[in-house]
């Protein structure tokens, strides 16, 4: 098994907690690692977005069910309140790791080990209120929420380039979107969580609209040989010329949607002057009057 080092990371938690831990409390102790010491620079690691439990990853559930899968974690008991993670293979939680990493995880478990879930909960909501946005647990009134962001209506885009699923959502609820807009032709994808049957849930379970317009994207193969920028440009002034005009209305309707609801194009280059979204944003821009901005 390919073992990422975020995922050891999680395995010298559980080896120095040294006791079954719920989810919710492991969960609070990778945010808690993730923002309150040098592990917030390291690439790869978890990122957080806000969900009915607080801070959540979909990333390290996924990885926790992989080191499941492969006997490295159990759980005793099922579900948020019940369910026990334990580490089964000790030696291996610290393997390869250095000690500036396991001395991280050792002071997040000396200062916050000791609470109890409820406290810790606490704890979390009132110093980070933005991700105790969405929660449905009793701890939520102790965070000092601010007042629904409102999205003033634009033409929004994203890429996800370079991001995990957590990052991409949080700069979308950040931004007050409600509704993510896929312009791929081809909604797959090799990065967790943006293939389009993962990204529509993930939408879903955020409280975010998800809708493909795959008539509005450039065919994978059309791709393959784009090299330097003047080649992109080629190909988005042929897009520009042949596609966009053949569905004239459809650019209309997605404007007239992006005027009414707080709306983001997403695809994958995060730089837009290499992605097709810039040219689609121009032209939803000129027929609905809305600014474009990318996020």
């Amino acid at each position: 098994m390919t073992m990422y080092k975020r995922e050891k990371i999680v395995l010298s938690l559980l080896h120095q907690i040294a006791e079954p831990v719920s989810r919710t409390v492991l969960v609070k102790l990778v945010f808690l690692l993730r923002n309150e010491t040098a592990l917030e620079n390291m690439a790869g690691f978890y990122d957080f977005v806000p969900y009915k439990y607080g801070p959540f990853s979909f990333t390290l559930y996924r990885d926790l069910s992989r080191l499941r899968q492969k006997g490295f974690v159990e759980m005793q008991g099922e579900g948020e309140s019940h369910g026990r993670y334990t580490l089964t293979q000790s030696t291996f939680a610290i393997e390869g790791l250095t000690d500036a990493t396991n001395s991280a995880v050792s002071r997040i478990v000396a200062k916050y080990g000791p609470l109890v879930q409820k406290a810790l909960i606490k704890d979390v909501y009132c110093r980070y209120p933005w991700f105790a946005l969405k929660s449905e647990l009793p701890e939520r009134k102790f965070a000092s929420l601010s007042p629904p962001i409102e999205c003033t209506p634009a033409v929004y885009t994203s890429g996800y380039e370079g991001k995990s699923v957590e990052a991409f959502f949080n700069r979308l609820l950040k931004q007050g979107i409600g509704v993510v807009i896929d312009v791929r032709a081809n909604p797959v994808s090799r990065k967790y969580g943006f293939s389009k049957m993962r990204l529509s849930q993930f939408c879903e379970r955020l409280g975010l609209s998800y809708r493909h317009e795959p008539s509005l994207g450039i065919a994978s193969s059309a791709r393959s040989e784009l090299g330097d920028l003047a080649s992109y440009q080629r190909l988005f002034g042929q897009y520009e010329l042949e596609l966009l005009a053949k569905h004239a209305a459809k650019l209309k309707q997605v404007g007239i949607f992006m005027s009414q609801a707080p709306a983001v194009l997403v695809c994958l280059e995060k730089d837009v002057r290499y992605c097709h979204r810039k040219v689609l944003a121009d032209a939803i821009a000129i027929s609905s009057g809305l600014e474009v901005i990318h996020l």
